[in-house]
Parts: C-alpha cells; structure tokens; sequence
C-alpha cells in the first residue's frame, strides 16, 4: 500500500509514525532537509497523543481509541487500544498493550489478562537510518519520490500542519487518494474514503509517570524464545 510506503519514509513508530515537520512552533517545513527534520524532532523529548480511528466498508466496521505515551529521552514508549469491530455482523472488542522499554517488547491482551515478552535484538534495524541516509533529502523530495505531493499548510487541533496526498489502491483496486496532517513528525490525521484517523489530544514535553509503562498487575506474561 503506497501510504505504508510513505509512512515507512518519514515515520518511526507502529502505527503509529514520526520525523515531518510543520509550523506551530516548528522550525523546520517542507523543504527542510530531513537531516534538519530529524534534529528538531530529536529536541522533542516527550508526549502523549490520542488518536481516535474509525474504518467502514461493506464488509467492516471498527472504531478505536489508541493512546501513545513516548518517551524518547528515556528509550520507552507505551500504546494502549480499545477497539470495537465488526464483520459480517459479529461484534467484537478488544483493549490490548504494548510497552517497548530496557531492550524488551511486551505484548499484551487486556481483556484475556495475557501477554508476551520478547527481547528486542541487536540486529534490529534502527528506524532512524533511513532518515539519516537522507538527510541531504528534504521532506518534499522524499514525498514525491514516493508519488505524494504537498498540498498546503492547514490547523488542525490548533497545529498549523503540512497537508501531504499521496495515491494508494483502495477496495478491489480502485484509485484512493489519502490526505495526511503532519506535525513535528507526528500524523495528527490521516483520511481517505475507507478510514479516518485523528488526533484527538496532543501534548508534547510533559511528564509522564513511569507506571505508564509497567505491565498491569494479574496480567499473565510469557516469554518469547529468542529467534537466531
């Protein structure tokens, strides 16, 4: 999917993505090079940010609520999702963790009080080293490169953002364009005809607790075996 594509480019996160840029308070825009974009998300040293996403199809309907807290000062993040969904007429929910901190990975499902650990390897790619193989690359060259193009600058929840489309396949192969808000490296939104998701709260350098990224207690963890 060619969303992925760009996201991959200019993100570090799971699902969530990081390094663009924008005003409010940036210094950087769409012409900065990605080694400047880099920097200025670097000086970012924490936040928290609520995205509420909804998808619709014929055959699917789901919402959820997924709340980040990343801690980039400290090398740990954790992200909680409560989503409903349904398919086909069965109706599902699920509330899951993910916390990534001192060289582990916990997966976790809340409602079935489960989970897994894993350690992260040493061999892992850095999901910075494609930025820093660019960054004499500016972000509208990375952009266009994928096929996307700059739209404008637009608010949106009270960031002035850079709007970015770029063209995907939708259902059954039919051309999908998708409109991305970008700020400081984060995707405030993101929409297209098949979903939608944004940002509903957003705060940035603030102090976050450290049982944000504690495993609850009762919640069962086993360890994944380390791969070769």
């Amino acid at each position: 999917m060619r969303t992925l594509n760009v996201l991959s480019a200019v993100s570090f996160s799971l699902m969530v993505a990081l390094f663009t840029s924008c005003g409010g308070g940036s210094n950087t825009n769409a012409d900065s090079k990605m080694g400047d974009v880099a920097k200025e998300m670097a000086g970012m040293k924490t936040f928290m940010i609520e995205y509420k996403t909804s998808v619709k199809s014929a055959e699917m309907k789901s919402t959820s609520i997924m709340t980040q807290w990343i801690d980039n000062e400290n090398d740990r993040q954790a992200i909680y999702t409560d989503s409903q969904s349904e398919v086909m007429g069965m109706k599902s929910s699920e509330k899951s963790l993910m916390i990534m901190k001192e060289g582990w990975s916990y997966i976790i499902n809340l409602s079935e009080k489960t989970g897994f650990k894993s350690k992260d390897s040493e061999m892992d790619e850095d999901p910075t080293d494609l930025i820093k193989s660019e960054d004499d690359v500016t972000f509208r060259q990375m952009i266009e490169k994928e096929g996307g193009k700059i739209l404008a600058n637009e608010t949106f929840l009270g960031k002035d953002c850079i709007v970015v489309e770029v063209a995907e396949q939708g259902e059954e192969g039919q051309p999908m364009k998708t409109k991305m808000w970008y700020y400081k490296g984060i995707p405030l939104k993101m929409a297209n005809d098949f979903y939608t998701m944004e940002a509903t709260k957003f705060e940035e350098n603030i102090s976050i607790p450290d049982n944000k990224f504690e495993v609850p207690a009762g919640i069962e963890i086993a360890e994944m075996p380390s791969m070769p």
